[in-house]
C-alpha cells in the first residue's frame, strides 16, 4: 500500500475541464457578440435594431462591442492561456516555468540574506548586552520585533491581556540572554492546571484562594482593598496546603519556568477577583511559537546563522532594565558542596540532586530550574527518580518527619508539574529520616537516578 492508495485525480481533471469550458465559453461569446466589420444591425428601413425593450422612452440600440473593447477581451483571454501554460493552474500541470511560492520566497529571502548580511556581521563581535545599547543594532532589531512580534505583544511591547508586557522585569522562563534566545528560537508552553472540575472545589473555594492571593501582593493599597480577611484565611491553608504551594511555593513567589510570581502585582490574565476565580477555576494555556524557521538561517559550510535571532534577543533584552533580573541562579557545582547555607539552595552531584531547605519550609530554591532539568534529562534516559526527604534534629520528631515528607511531595510535584511521568518517579521514605551533617545540610531532599 502506498500514498497513491489514498489520492485520487479527479479534482485536477474537474479543474482543467472547468478551465477549458470557461475559455470556449468566452471565444464563443466575444463571436456571438462581434458584429462584421464593427457594423451596427439595421432593419429593412435603415434604421439600427434595438433590443426590442424601452425603459421611459429610451431604448437600446443593438450595436456591437467598439472594436477596441473587443480586443481588448481577445488579449485577456490570450493573456490567461498563456498563463496557464507558463504557470500552475491548470489541474495538475505545473507549467513550463516550474515555479512554486516555496522556490520564490526562497529566491527572496537569499537575496534579502545577500543584502542585510553585511549589516548582520556588523554586530558578529558583540555580545547580547552591547547589541542591546548599540542604537543601530536596537534599530534593526526593533524591525524584526514589527514584523513578528507586535501582532501580540503590540508595537510598544508592553502586551496585553493573555500576552505579557516585555518591558517590565517579570520573566517567567529567565530574563538573561541566553533564556530570552531559547525562548525566541523555540518557543514556550505555559499551563496552569483547571481546578474547576473538582467536585472539593467550588466557585467559593476559588474566590477564597483569589482573595488570599491578593493578600500576597506586594503593592500595599492593592492589598488592602482586595484582599477580604474572612477569605483569605480560609483561602490560606488551601493555597499552602493543598494545590498551590508545589508550583507557586507557600510565599508564592513561584519558580523560574514554573510557575509565575504572584506577590510582584503584574497580572497575566487580569487582576479582578473575576479573572483571578477563572484562572483557578478554568486555568490557562499559551503558547508562544518558534521564530528558529525565520530567524535562523543556514550558511553555505551548513553552519547555523544566529545573526538574526541575536538581534531580535539584544532588542527584547533591552526593553527591560534588568534591575532586578528574575534569571535562575546557576546551579552548585559539586564541589561546592561542602556547607550549604542556612537557607534554600540546591546542588547537583552527578546523579544525585539534594535540594537544601530554609528552615520551617517548602519552598524550592529559586535557582531549582536547573537541577530540575537535569532529574528531567535523566528520566528521559530510562532512569527513575527516586526521592527521599530528610529533617535536622530540631524541635517535634513528628513534625519534622512530616515536614520531609511534605519537601519531597514538594519536588515531586514540581516534576509532574514539567510533564515527568509519575510512573518514572518513585517516593520512598529513607530508615531514618534524620538527615546527617550540620542542621543545614540535614534539612534537605534527595533525588537519585537510577
Amino acid at each position: 500500500m502506498n500514498t497513491s492508495d489514498f489520492t485520487s485525480n479527479f479534482w485536477d481533471i474537474y479543474i482543467a475541464v472547468i478551465l477549458i469550458v470557461s475559455f470556449i465559453g468566452l471565444v464563443w461569446l466575444l463571436v456571438s457578440q462581434s458584429k462584421a466589420a464593427g457594423k451596427a444591425k439595421r432593419d429593412a428601413n435603415g434604421q439600427v435594431e434595438t433590443m426590442g425593450h424601452e425603459w421611459d422612452g429610451i431604448e437600446e440600440f443593438n450595436n456591437p462591442l467598439p472594436r477596441w473593447w473587443f480586443y481588448l477581451f481577445v488579449i485577456t483571454v490570450l493573456f490567461g492561456i498563456a498563463y496557464f501554460i507558463l504557470y500552475p493552474g491548470f489541474g495538475s500541470f505545473k507549467g513550463v516555468k516550474g515555479w512554486t511560492s516555496h522556490n520564490q520566497y526562497d529566491a527572496e529571502m537569499k537575496a534579502a540574506q545577500a543584502h542585510y548580511q553585511p549589516l548582520y556581521n556588523k554586530f558578529a563581535g558583540m555580545s547580547i548586552e552591547q547589541m542591546a545599547q548599540d542604537p543601530e543594532a536596537k534599530a534593526v532589531g526593533q524591525n524584526l520585533f514589527n514584523t513578528y512580534c507586535i501582532q501580540c505583544h503590540g508595537s510598544d511591547a508592553k502586551g496585553t491581556k493573555g500576552f505579557p508586557d516585555l518591558t517590565d522585569n517579570d520573566w517567567l522562563w529567565g530574563g538573561d540572554p541566553e533564556s530570552i534566545q531559547e525562548t525566541i528560537r523555540n518557543g514556550r508552553l505555559g499551563v496552569m492546571q483547571p481546578y474547576g472540575g473538582l467536585d472539593s472545589f467550588p466557585e467559593e473555594t476559588a474566590r477564597d484562594v483569589a482573595h488570599y492571593v491578593f493578600s500576597l501582593n506586594e503593592d500595599a493599597d492593592f492589598k488592602s482593598s482586595r484582599a477580604n480577611p474572612e477569605r483569605v484565611a480560609r483561602g490560606q491553608d488551601i493555597f499552602q496546603n493543598q494545590i498551590c504551594f508545589t508550583c507557586h511555593q507557600a510565599d508564592g513567589k513561584g519558580l523560574v519556568t514554573l510557575a509565575p510570581d504572584l506577590t510582584d502585582n503584574i497580572w497575566l490574565w487580569g487582576s479582578s477577583e473575576k479573572d483571578v476565580v477563572n484562572t483557578i477555576i478554568k486555568g490557562h494555556t499559551n503558547q508562544m511559537p518558534a521564530w528558529e524557521n525565520f530567524l535562523v538561517s543556514k550558511n553555505e559550510d551548513g553552519s547555523e546563522d544566529l545573526s538574526k535571532l541575536r538581534i531580535m534577543t539584544a532588542y527584547v533584552y533591552g526593553l527591560s532594565d534588568h534591575a532586578k533580573d528574575a534569571a535562575p541562579a546557576p546551579a552548585a557545582e559539586p564541589a561546592a558542596a561542602a556547607e550549604p547555607a542556612d537557607a534554600d539552595s540546591v546542588v547537583v552531584e552527578g546523579d544525585v540532586v539534594k535540594f537544601y531547605f530554609a528552615t520551617g519550609s517548602k519552598n524550592l530554591a529559586a535557582g531549582s530550574s536547573d537541577a530540575l532539568a537535569s532529574i528531567i534529562a535523566g528520566v528521559a534516559e530510562g532512569k527513575k527518580a527516586v526521592i527521599s526527604g530528610y529533617h535536622d534534629p530540631t524541635g517535634d520528631a513528628a513534625q519534622n518527619e512530616q515536614l520531609a515528607k511534605e519537601r519531597a511531595q514538594a519536588v515531586e510535584s514540581a516534576l509532574m508539574a514539567l510533564g515527568v511521568d509519575p510512573s518514572s518517579i518513585e517516593l520512598k521514605k529513607p530508615e531514618v529520616t534524620e538527615g546527617d551533617g550540620t542542621n543545614a545540610q540535614a534539612r534537605r531532599v534527595e533525588v537519585t537516578l537510577q
